[in-house]
């Protein structure tokens, strides 16, 4: 599929890039995963895992659920707004097989499309000096 690729830029990967998200955005909850939604710094979606030990300690159930949300984050980049998206499994993750992991990424993502655009902190209009409009 065109635009399926999953490049460097369309990753958060400095420690600021993500504090910054987890300053400004909303959170999105789904059954097995927590998205964390932000304006973003670039003209197209990125996105960054938080993806530890704590609820899923084995390394290959991690890098499990970290394929199966690049792959649908893939596929739904294209449509998606300006956001920098960071996702974190829930407690609930190591419940999940495969096809539900898969169906809650999707609705997520899905829903992330589907919201209001955050806005972030510096693409608001400054307040003038003293609170009040200038007159013209």
């Amino acid at each position: 599929m065109p635009g399926t690729r999953f490049p460097r830029h369309a990753r958060l990967l400095l420690p600021r890039e993500f504090d910054a998200v987890f300053q400004s955005g909303r959170r999105e909850r789904g059954r097995f995963f927590v998205c964390v939604v932000a304006a973003g710094a670039c003209a197209r979606a990125r996105i960054g895992f938080a993806v530890g030990k704590k609820h899923l300690p084995a390394a290959h159930d991690r890098n499990l659920v970290k394929r199966l949300a690049r792959e649908s984050f893939r596929a739904r980049r294209e449509r998606m707004p300006a956001v920098d998206l960071v996702l974190s499994p829930g407690r609930e993750v190591s419940r999940g097989d495969r096809v539900l992991l898969r169906r809650d990424l999707d609705a997520l993502f899905d829903r992330v499309i589907a919201g209001p655009i955050p806005v972030s902190a510096s693409v608001r209009t400054p307040t003038p000096v003293g609170g009040e409009e200038s007159p013209r």
